[in-house]
């Protein structure tokens, strides 16, 4: 899990201001979209107190990306199968286009379930979410294909 956190801290980067993102929803932190997810009474109150910190930003993907590979293991039987590199491809997935868009990569998804991860890589390449992506779906492409890391700095 501390790969796939380091991860999406880069390819999201950090604001602690509010901000409207590509999918026009308001989001902070970490791409921490809060329009769909809203905050808890704690966080409010830590907020109110303290403004948005980097360390309530952690906080919040921490607990999203656990919620993210829950989702995934409770919908995708396979995907408990799967290794570490394959699951953060999925697992950034969900945490990018949440679990709705997600679903809509059926082919992908298929091709995953058969273990034809070339063909799920190609299914991938074949979205509109690879051409918005930018350098964050290059990376998850040839992860998917390969399983191994690729660098991301």
């Amino acid at each position: 899990m501390d790969e796939i956190i380091k991860r999406i801290k880069v390819y999201e980067g950090y604001s602690e201001k509010p901000y409207v993102c590509p999918a026009g929803k308001w989001t902070i932190g970490y791409g921490y979209n809060y329009e769909d997810r809203g905050f808890r009474t704690d966080e409010i109150t830590e907020i109110l107190r303290n403004g948005f910190s980097v360390g309530l930003a952690e906080k919040l993907l921490i607990r999203d990306v656990q919620e993210c590979i829950r989702a995934l293991g409770n919908i995708y039987p396979f995907f408990k199968k799967l290794d570490e590199v394959r699951h953060a491809v999925l697992a950034d997935m969900v945490y990018q286009l949440g679990m709705n868009g997600f679903k809509e990569f059926r082919k992908m998804l298929y091709a995953v379930q058969q273990g034809d991860y070339g063909r799920a890589s190609e299914e991938m390449r074949d979205s509109l979410w690879y051409g918005q992506s930018g350098r964050r779906s290059v990376i998850n492409t040839t992860q998917m294909k390969t399983g191994e890391w690729e660098e991301i700095i």
